[in-house]
């Protein structure tokens, strides 16, 4: 998917809050052992609640990473009918294209991200 830093300068938030908000989608994601359409969208939308985020805003990167626009079909359908694989594929893509994850920034994003989950997960 042709994307690049630019495809991204539409989404109010800044780029490390972008790659913050992809890789949490991603690892969240990829602990989905379900990829319906419901148990996509109520995995995302349980981090965006998690983090107090509107969904809206949550998925914005996402529409770019998933679909190369941020105005699209539904970002949650587009992942279903793309399934695990190249959705995933498509999220670490767009994270490389933000600058990727220093091992430094990977440590403080583990961190942050352990912190949102519910215990028992």
């Amino acid at each position: 998917l042709p994307i690049s830093e630019s495809s991204f300068a539409g989404i109010k938030m800044e780029r490390e809050a972008l790659v913050a908000n992809l890789q949490f989608a991603l690892w969240r994601l990829e602990a989905l052992s379900d990829w319906e359409r419901d148990a996509v969208w109520n995995a995302l939308k349980a981090l965006a609640d998690a983090q107090g985020v509107k969904i809206k805003d949550f998925l914005a990167p996402m529409f770019v990473a998933i679909a190369g626009s941020s105005a699209s079909f539904s970002v949650v359908d587009s992942m279903a009918l793309l399934g695990p694989d190249m959705s995933r594929a498509r999220l670490r893509h767009a994270i490389e294209v933000l600058g990727g994850v220093s091992k430094k920034a990977a440590k403080r994003l583990e961190k942050a991200y352990a912190e949102l989950q519910p215990s028992g997960h």
